[in-house]
């Protein structure tokens, strides 16, 4: 047997959640969050429920655009993953980068793999190989001319 808030609360829900109802993929559960956080103050309502069941319902889906869901930022992430062809095709490219890296002369092996993989600074790769910075620019651009032709 239902107890009068819970049928008045019902027929709330039943009255209003077209107000409620938005045009967007994830409406359905937006108007499910509504309802619920509606539902924990409700009872402290006092006259007509439609303005307190709005501002509820405006609330809570700005804070759905404010913040991405956790399921949807996994959703984003696993599309973001590569599949294994893709895995293959990027272990194939490092191998080929790997081996014309080797034919590299050393200076400009270092200076590209300082630069491009381990990310330093051209100021950084200059002090680090102990020479100046215009150096380490053409030694990278000359490596990069050779990589792009070589893998």
């Amino acid at each position: 047997m239902k107890t009068l808030l819970a049928e008045t609360f019902e027929q709330i829900v039943a009255a209003q959640q077209d107000r409620v109802l938005a045009d967007t993929g994830e409406a359905e559960e937006a108007v499910q969050d509504t309802f619920m956080k509606f539902h924990r103050h409700w009872e402290r309502m006092e006259g007509d429920p439609g303005p307190g069941l709005y501002r509820t319902a405006v609330n809570t889906c700005l804070d759905r655009k404010r913040v991405p869901r956790r399921s949807e930022a996994l959703v984003e992430m696993a599309d973001l993953r590569p599949g294994p062809a893709e895995l293959a095709e990027v272990r194939q490219r490092w191998q080929r980068v790997k081996v014309a890296l080797s034919q590299l002369p050393e200076q400009e092996r270092a200076a590209i793999t300082l630069r491009d993989i381990e990310g330093l600074t051209t100021a950084e790769v200059a002090a680090f190989l102990g020479t100046t910075e215009g150096t380490v620019r053409s030694q990278i651009a000359a490596a990069r001319m050779k990589l792009r032709r070589l893998v």
